[in-house]
């Protein structure tokens, strides 16, 4: 029941929305707040009081991995959300599309309802309990989302918007023909694609479909998490979009396609185990490879972040192969620093108007909370301790073999490397000029972006803790 009425709220939000809210802007960012609030109290509720209602426990539930995933979604919304009231009315009278009063009212009413049904589509995700209702809410992301890309209206905007939506529909296709293939597996067909049905029968599926099938699935829903080489829609899109979606997309939707391929590796037979654990481990190390690669050379401060994506979506890929509790705890912490760092990019791009780091300097002069909070999230989202990626990092280097030890010694190296020296360039030199009123206010959005922060050090400084016990 619970998995629900998550589902429902926001999506019954939007269409109060979309009927209400089309001359009121406050009421549709309060509704988005206020939607966030009782998503998180709810999905609270659910640790406590696990599933009262079995009718639809064929189609949607919950169990301990879909609660943390479902969690982590619905602080990050929470936190959005709570950013946007501030940021977006700001935003609109600065820079409205088309300069228009009307537009600038249909322009929130829609940029609302995406956003809620986005929250929608991804509680979906992470509730199915059948493959083929899981294919169906991850299709759904994409087309809530693809029209958030497009909040500044600008060509480069549009193209991203485009490119999203076609790569990762044919990611989509990839996925269904794979979902296809699982059925296929089933060789008594008794599952009907059920999740806990197949967990179950797991030793009894036929490995030949069932390798097939996870090859494609692999590259379906790999498309939507940005494992490369299908990731390239990933860093035109989180460059583009406005700071709030961009962390939406990083730390929620990117977390939401792993957990199908998550759902689909607890399915696996024994013996086909390391085959899968051996292909999502080198499709991580590559992603990994391509994103030191790009990072180093990134003259955009919101492609770099996208970059940055890339790289922890490709390193939970390994960690999940060889310590999957670990992988977790990366996972939360790294939504919750991509959480800061997109909203203090998105804060950086308002003030100055450009995504370039040449024409950004001496941000501890004219904006010293965002600098505060863009280069502690900087060194924290690099594994620098106190942040809870160093002791996930430390136990993936230590606790795998020798030569995939150094690969990923010298590949997180490379990254650290290029988004220093970027951040470094970016809060040094001489203050950049920039317009007094948009300096007030983007300092006074980095509430949010601060606390995730504050969050994200007290977990780490608890996980070094405990890792210095251990020695």
């Amino acid at each position: 029941m619970f998995a629900l009425i998550l589902t429902l709220l926001p999506l019954a939000a939007a269409g109060i929305v979309w009927m209400r809210g089309r001359d009121r802007r406050s009421f549709c960012t309060w509704t988005l707040c206020i939607t966030g609030i009782l998503h998180l109290l709810l999905t609270v509720c659910t640790w406590k009081y696990p599933d009262p209602c079995r009718f639809l426990g064929a189609w949607l539930g919950l169990d301990g991995l879909s609660r943390i995933f479902l969690t982590v979604t619905s602080i990050l919304f929470c936190g959005a959300a709570w950013y946007i009231r501030r940021w977006l009315p700001l935003e609109l009278d600065l820079h409205t599309a088309g300069g228009g009063k009307a537009e600038s009212f249909l322009q929130t009413r829609t940029f609302t309802v995406c956003l809620l049904g986005f929250l929608g589509t991804m509680t979906l995700v992470l509730s199915s309990r059948n493959f083929g209702l899981l294919w169906v809410a991850v299709e759904a992301t994409t087309l809530a989302s693809a029209p958030l890309i497009l909040f500044h209206r600008s060509a480069h905007s549009l193209e991203a918007m485009w490119k999203y939506l076609l790569i990762c529909s044919v990611g989509i296709g990839l996925a269904l023909f794979g979902t296809m293939l699982l059925a296929v597996a089933d060789k008594g067909g008794h599952c009907a694609l059920n999740i806990s049905a197949m967990v179950q029968i797991s030793e009894t599926l036929d490995p030949r479909w069932f390798k097939a099938g996870f090859i494609f699935l692999l590259a379906g829903y790999g498309t939507k998490m940005g494992l490369v080489p299908f990731h390239t829609w990933l860093p035109d899109a989180h460059s583009e979009a406005p700071g709030a979606v961009s962390a939406l997309l990083s730390g929620s939707l990117l977390n939401c396609s792993f957990f199908g391929i998550i759902r689909v590796l607890e399915c696996a037979p024994d013996a086909l185990v390391p085959f899968c654990h051996t292909l999502l481990t080198a499709l991580g190390l590559l992603s990994l490879g391509a994103a030191a690669f790009f990072v180093i050379r990134q003259g955009d401060f919101k492609r770099m972040l996208a970059y940055s994506s890339v790289e922890h979506m490709g390193l939970i890929a390994i960690l999940w192969c060889l310590f999957p509790g670990v992988a977790v705890i990366h996972l939360c912490g790294h939504s919750l620093i991509k959480l800061a760092l997109f909203l203090t990019a998105g804060n950086l791009l308002f003030a100055a108007r450009t995504r370039n780091v040449a024409q950004v300097s001496g941000l501890f002069g004219v904006l010293p909370k965002n600098a505060a909070v863009w280069t502690i999230g900087i060194m924290m989202i690099c594994g620098m301790p106190p942040s809870p990626l160093f002791f996930t990092e430390l136990s993936l280097i230590t606790g795998c073999s020798i030569w995939l030890g150094i690969a990923l010694t010298v590949l997180l190296f490379g990254v650290f490397a290029g988004m220093t020296f970027n951040a470094l360039r970016m809060v040094m030199g001489s203050p950049s000029e920039l317009a007094p009123e948009r300096r007030t206010a983007a300092e006074s959005f980095c509430r949010v972006p601060g606390i995730a922060l504050g969050i994200a050090i007290l977990a780490g400084i608890v996980l070094t803790a405990s890792l210095l016990e251990d020695f």
